[in-house]
């Protein structure tokens, strides 16, 4: 239910309404979704899917989530391997997340994004490229503000983001619009100076081993010459 929700609340984001009307309608066939619309399908989603609180277990509920017994597979009249029981809830909830991301920092989402403007009478309310980058960015990011330990759900979702950055940096698809490569390397930049300013107020080993590589890769990828694909 989570990730149907968080797939039809991304497409909000960045959409455009297609009218099949009859000629002479008096409608235009083009309608970007209402800047306010799209601004409140992306706070259901950074609230539900990346903020630091947006998913916590009791170890009562995950000691528990295991397969039913009765429901292995069989196959040629033998019982099949048995399944491993032990559910990745990490993986589970970083499926959820990728989905979203998938969409939400996808090319065509950020020529839409982009050309919005053009469709709209109002374009000073259109929803910016650049409020949506730093909207994510601020979200699944926002432990560099408050400092302490970074839980191993936020470092996976913060791993995929960064590959996400890095890859926009280095070897961008040539389907990549201008300026997101621009506005990527603008945050890349900025989460640099953050990571290294987190650094000094980080927690545990993990955190601290987390940032230092982070810090890393974003180092070399801002370093490194743009790859373009052909």
């Amino acid at each position: 239910q989570v990730a149907l929700a968080a797939t039809v609340a991304a497409k909000y984001v960045g959409g455009v309404v297609l009218l099949r009307d009859h000629a002479d309608s008096g409608r235009a066939p083009l309608n970007p979704v209402p800047a306010a619309k799209q601004r409140q399908a992306l706070k259901l989603i950074t609230d539900g899917l990346f903020r630091s609180e947006s998913f916590k277990f009791k170890p009562e509920f995950v000691a528990r989530l295991v397969p039913d017994q009765f429901e292995r597979q069989y196959g040629g009249g033998s019982l099949a391997a048995a399944v491993n029981p032990d559910v990745s809830i990490s993986g589970a909830v970083l499926n959820l997340q990728r989905g979203a991301l998938d969409q939400l920092m996808s090319d065509a989402v950020a020529a839409r994004i982009i050309d919005s403007p053009s469709k709209m009478t109002d374009a000073k309310q259109a929803l910016a490229l650049s409020e949506l980058y730093d909207t994510l960015q601020n979200a699944i990011w926002s432990e560099l503000k408050t400092g302490g330990d970074i839980n191993p759900l936020r470092r996976n979702l913060q791993r995929d983001h960064l590959r996400r950055v890095v890859n926009s940096l280095i070897k961008p698809s040539p389907s990549t619009p201008a300026d997101a490569r621009s506005l990527q390397r603008a945050n890349a930049i900025a989460l640099q100076g953050q990571i290294r300013a987190a650094m000094a107020k980080a927690g545990n080993k993990e955190t601290k081993a987390h940032l230092s590589e982070s810090l890393d890769l974003l180092n070399e990828a801002l370093k490194a010459p743009l790859q373009r694909s052909v």
